[in-house]
């Protein structure tokens, strides 16, 4: 499944390493380039589990939201409450038909409001 995950906490980095890990094509943003760099760089995060500690290649790294969302059948933005606004503003332009997007705590109103007429599936938790 491609997958999109934003975000730059360790919510969002567990869930790129997890979700690359169990197979899926992972495009991973973060809009601070500075503090990305070693994923960019690198194209791997390195995760710690039951498993031990390995490096997991991420299929894309990018600070450009649009790029990453761009074909992702699933969008994952565990991101805290004092940036879901910004991301859900910043996603909204950038949707298309049929996605189904996992925004923890969100701002599903944010999207409607600013993404137009397109005909998404969100999950939000409460």
């Amino acid at each position: 499944m491609k997958i999109a995950v934003l975000g730059g906490g360790n919510g969002a980095y567990a869930a790129a390493a997890d979700l690359s890990d169990a197979g899926h094509e992972v495009r991973f943003w973060r809009r601070d380039r500075d503090a990305f760099r070693p994923v960019l760089d690198g194209g791997s995060i390195r995760l710690r589990d039951f498993k031990g500690v390995r490096d997991v290649r991420i299929a894309w790294a990018t600070t450009d939201i649009g790029e990453a969302v761009r074909g992702a059948e699933l969008i994952v933005a565990p991101v805290p409450a004092f940036a879901q606004h910004d991301v859900a503003v910043a996603l909204a332009p950038h949707l298309t038909d049929g996605q189904v997007i996992f925004l923890p705590g969100g701002h599903t109103r944010t999207i409607q409001q600013t993404g137009g007429a397109v005909r998404v599936a969100v999950v939000e938790l409460k």
